[in-house]
């Protein structure tokens, strides 16, 4: 017995290894597919006087090609330092949480150093824990207060590495946009050997980092889109080779086709169909371990119940009703995830609605419905494109809820057709 609980927990380490919804891909034997992003990855960050913006949707792994573009390009892992940027984030602080993870510690004259917990710096109003990259003797940058251009090309400029400034999307601050936007500026014209690399949630460049021309040289843009179905497939292979696993082929293009392109959704089920399968080994250690139906079923269950809390809370924050109960906010959310296309027009909606309940709502009263979902009071959960049309303020919540149309259509034994599943067999 003691055998068999040890491969199991193997299997299991193995499948965190192979299947990271969670995390970002950190290792370049597991980043699949993107070839043409890498290719031009690679490109911009060796041409002088360049830096780079990613940026794309939600999941669709932007901070895992970020994280491996110094294997990509041919950079030291040691000199690659990444910040996570919060909504209160400013520049100094983005900047001043860089020189620490570089090993600079950053102490402006008018500030005393404080002293704190083994393994940590106090930067003014900056704390930064010792990462794997930090040094263990930090050497204080000569400063006249304030982070800017001039200090850190000093420190950077003629060292090859790469600064990389995640989520930047979430950045409220004026002020810092348009001091990145010149620190950016300053990096291309010094022909900085350090790169900046910039990512965030966004559809256009403008979006991410403002309104400014003099980036229009200096940054390249790198927009990634959803991942191919082929791409997908890759994910699975290269996990099913890791993790000593095998999914039949329906499931396998199940799991593809409900992704919608979006790898995070490619992780998640193959992991928990994984782990479900793998429970084999507790009894029997030398079993093959396969992923059937009823392992993507019981995953189904755990991804719409435990995958991702801020899909799970906004879905059931717009379905419930406490006044006067009814199914229509559901049945409405269903027919706008059921659609091909990502704007839904209210009539297509209203057949839709009609395709999975067997009664068509009105179109008077269909209309104050989905003025509901894009309230505050619904969650936001939907967008108002234009007139009459209608998406999914996040672009995770289409799949989220294709997942329960799915698990609601394992329980009715099949009975509904779904467009994205067909060709499946």
């Amino acid at each position: 017995m003691q055998y068999s609980h040890e491969s199991w927990l193997d299997f299991l380490a193995r499948c965190d290894q192979a299947f990271r919804p969670f995390a970002p891909i950190d290792l370049p034997d597991f980043f699949k597919g993107r070839r043409e992003d890498v290719e031009l990855l690679r490109s911009e960050l060796r041409t002088p006087g360049r830096q780079v913006a990613i940026f794309g949707e939600r999941g669709v792994g932007k901070t895992s090609l970020a994280l491996l573009a110094y294997f990509f390009a041919g950079f030291q892992d040691e000199a690659t330092h990444l910040v996570r940027c919060q909504k209160d984030s400013t520049y100094d602080s983005i900047f001043g949480q860089l020189l620490v993870a570089a090993g600079e510690g950053f102490l402006p004259d008018v500030l005393e150093r404080n002293s704190g917990r083994e393994g940590a710096l106090a930067v003014g109003p900056v704390s930064a824990s010792a990462g794997k990259r930090m040094r263990s003797v930090q050497r204080a940058v000569p400063a006249s207060g304030r982070i800017g251009p001039a200090l850190l090309l000093r420190q950077f400029g003629q060292r090859e590495g790469l600064l990389i400034i995640d989520e930047y999307d979430r950045i409220q601050d004026t002020t810092t946009h348009t001091r990145l936007a010149e620190t950016l500026k300053h990096f291309s014209d010094d022909a900085s050997k350090t790169k900046i690399i910039v990512c965030g949630v966004a559809e256009t460049l403008t979006d991410l980092v403002g309104e400014h021309q003099s980036l229009t040289r200096s940054l390249a843009q790198i927009k990634l889109d959803r991942m191919k179905n082929e791409e997908l497939d890759e994910i699975v292979s290269t996990g099913e080779h890791r993790a000593s696993v095998t999914f039949q082929h329906t499931v396998r293009r199940k799991i593809i086709a409900l992704s919608d392109g979006f790898p995070f959704y490619t992780h998640l089920l193959c992991k928990y169909s994984a782990e479900e399968a793998g429970k084999v080994l507790q009894t029997d250690p030398g079993a093959k371990v396969v992923v059937a139906e009823p392992e993507y079923d019981k995953a189904l269950q755990r991804a719409i119940r435990i995958g991702e809390a801020t899909l799970r809370d906004a879905y059931q924050g717009a379905v419930i009703t406490v006044k006067r109960k009814t199914e229509m906010y559901k049945h409405v959310l269903w027919a706008v995830s059921y659609a091909q296309s990502q704007e839904v027009q209210v009539q297509e909606i209203a057949e839709n609605v009609a395709m999975l309940t067997g009664t068509k709502p009105r179109i008077e009263s269909l209309s104050s419905y989905l003025g509901r979902l894009v309230s505050p009071a619904k969650q936001g959960i939907l967008v108002r494109v234009r007139q009459g049309y209608y998406r999914f303020a996040n672009p995770l919540m289409r799949s989220y809820i294709r997942m329960i149309l799915e698990q609601h259509n394992i329980e009715l034994e099949g009975q509904l057709q779904f467009p994205w599943m067909r060709g499946i067999d």
